[in-house]
């Protein structure tokens, strides 16, 4: 594993980890939940939802660390 994989790996875990947080937290605060249906359903489409999340921001920051490394490769390490 090199290092720029290394780096991709954290970081996409912790933006991860964090947009699913955020999603959750926003569902939970804005749905009503009074039966056990709702609990169970609420808790599936917010686990859900945030792993959509995590998944699209992982895509976005690896794009990003790519085109920084590359970026970096061409004007920087010569």
């Amino acid at each position: 594993m090199t290092k720029l994989d290394c780096t991709k790996s954290v970081v996409t875990f912790i933006v991860g980890a964090g947009a699913t947080k955020i999603v959750s937290a926003i569902v939970q605060n804005n749905t009503a939940r009074e039966s056990i249906i709702d609990k169970v359903t609420v808790t599936a489409g917010s686990v859900v939802l945030g792993m959509m999340a995590a998944d699209a921001t992982k895509l976005y920051t690896n794009a990003k660390i790519d085109a920084a490394a590359a970026w970096w490769k061409e004007n920087v390490s010569s």
